[in-house]
């Protein structure tokens, strides 16, 4: 009695010794959607054991509702090594001239159904669907539910290779027909280091103005990066090979963790025009994969065109009487024509360019932007229209007016409002060209008898010189004949320079003419230097 209690004992201990090395078997690929259409689906498994050889004969692979398939020897026979890939193909698939041939590489364990399709009739390309893994003996080894959201041609991929079967450790292949029988396109390697971006600021490189170059790198593998570099190109001779006489930066970097990145910068001064083409590399010596270690980037160097405020927004019509269009005036303070070809105009929301032809805008005069041509019929314009249908319409509550060249360098901009003026009908008018656009102070509602001035000075814009008489009185109120009476007159300089030399005259006009002749002349006197506001009684 006492020996069958040792014996029992016994061989339970050696039954709980034998190991069921088959639950290692984990789903790793599902190609669902194939390119080809027919014949091409496929199931991707992967023995995760460091050790253990396993043999898939007579396993199955259970589709959504459908019977359980059973996996069968393609001729090279059924055992799985450790850490290796099986491909299951179904069961008419031809090897040789399939579309997998020569993508499978000779490590990868390569199988097929007994029948001809996953399922009854082959897996669905829009349905998530369950997929159940049984061993020989009808064991569940592994469940999978796939998400058809795929690409024809692209399959669902693990990201881990490991039994994690949950939607986060799953995503799309980023590999056209997938990777049968090798690592996954979304699996991260050990070490790799990439060069994920290589960027210049400002976005329009003018001559003289330095390049500021970016360039950042990102380790994207599992492990920490001991020992690497970043170096920067300028490339000359446009072979996009980096060498040591066309290097403008290198610095050597330790120890970066996985996910985390390292920026670089260097700058390029006083560039002449042409063209640069940039080359940024990371060296790194573990890498796995050197295919993503550079980017290159090639920038255009412009000649300065046209300054800010060389052409300015000088009259706006948002607010146009009823059945009437609306238009911008544009006025060039330069001394030399500019031409506009290829220019944008913008509001707050639409950009768009408002002539692919030369349109020559003279010095010191103005165009007229507009929607249609029907501005011709309310004014007499006498500068060039420009017409284009698809101006962005302007808002009487407030809106953007941006004038952009040809390079999209902003030349003038502002943001009005209804407090800044022009509605009913009156244009909104600059009042000095050589002020800012976007100070309310320098913008107020047309006072023409034309209620705007299209291609012409604005009516309040002042004139260089000029001198207005503001008031001319007398005292007593009620004059009596026989009694002195007192006269006063103000003149002010209403114009933007000093009134270096003038005089004021006062006439009786007696003959009623309105016209002071110099025998009605009463009064005469010689002034000079009357500052810009200031008046004179």
């Amino acid at each position: 009695m006492k020996k069958k209690i040792i014996f029992l004992v016994f061989l339970l201990f050696t039954i709980n010794l034998i190991p069921q090395t088959d639950t290692a078997l984990t789903f790793n690929e599902v190609m669902f959607k194939t390119s080809s259409g027919t014949n091409s689906e496929f199931i991707e498994l992967y023995n995760t054991s460091s050790t253990d050889t396993i043999d898939l004969n007579n396993f199955k692979i259970k589709y959504y509702t459908s019977g359980a398939d059973v996996i069968v020897s393609a001729g090279f026979g059924t055992l799985l090594p450790p850490k290796s890939y099986v491909v299951i193909f179904e069961g008419d698939y031809d090897l040789s001239t399939g579309i997998y041939s020569g993508l499978i590489p000779a490590s990868a364990l390569v199988l097929k159904l007994n029948n001809k399709a996953f399922g009854s009739s082959g897996m669905s390309n829009s349905s998530s669907r369950q997929l159940i893994l049984f061993n020989s003996a009808g064991d569940t080894l592994d469940v999978y539910t796939y998400s058809a959201n795929n690409s024809k041609g692209f399959s669902d991929e693990k990201k881990t290779t490991n039994k994690d079967n949950s939607s986060t450790n799953w995503t799309n292949s980023t590999q056209a027909n997938g990777t049968p029988g090798f690592r996954n396109s979304v699996t991260p390697l050990s070490y790799n280091l990439v060069l994920s971006t290589l960027t210049t600021s400002p976005s329009i490189n003018l001559v003289g103005n330095d390049i500021n170059i970016s360039a950042t790198t990102k380790n994207t593998g599992t492990q920490t990066a001991g020992s690497y570099s970043i170096e920067i190109f300028n490339d000359k001779n446009f072979d996009s090979v980096g060498v040591l006489s066309e290097k403008i930066f290198s610095q050597s970097f330790t120890n970066l963790s996985p996910d985390d990145s390292t920026i670089v910068n260097t700058v390029i001064s006083n560039p002449s025009p042409g063209v640069i083409n940039l080359i940024a590399k990371v060296n790194y010596t573990n890498d796995e994969d050197t295919t993503n270690n550079s980017k290159l980037r090639t920038i255009n160097i412009f000649n300065i065109q046209h300054q800010f405020n060389d052409i300015v927004i000088n009259e706006i019509m948002h607010s146009p009487a009823s059945g009437q269009t609306e238009w911008v005036e544009l006025y060039n303070r330069t001394d030399s024509s500019v031409n506009v070809n290829g220019w944008s105009f913008a509001d707050n929301k639409t950009t768009v360019t408002f002539t692919n032809n030369d349109v020559n805008i003279p010095s010191k005069s103005f165009v007229v932007l507009s929607k249609d041509s029907t501005v011709l019929t309310n004014y007499s314009i006498p500068v060039q229209l420009v017409v284009f249908n698809n101006m962005p319409s302007l808002n009487n509550s407030g809106d953007a007016v941006i004038i952009k060249d040809s390079l999209g360098i902003l030349i003038d901009s502002l943001t009005y409002s209804p407090s800044w003026g022009g509605s009913s009908g009156k244009s909104l008018e600059r009042i000095d060209v050589n002020d800012s656009s976007i100070k309310q102070s320098n913008w107020g509602t047309s006072i023409s008898s034309n209620s705007a001035t299209p291609g012409l000075k604005n009516s309040l814009t002042p004139f260089n010189n000029d001198l207005t008489v503001t008031s001319l009185t007398h005292s007593p109120e009620f004059i009596i004949e026989e009694n002195n009476v007192n006269l006063s007159t103000t003149i002010k300089n209403i114009g933007k320079n000093t009134a270096a030399s003038f005089s004021i005259n006062l006439f009786n006009d007696s003959n009623f003419d309105n016209v002071g002749s110099v025998n009605e002349m009463i009064f005469s006197q010689s002034y000079s230097n009357l500052g810009i506001g200031d008046s004179v009684i």
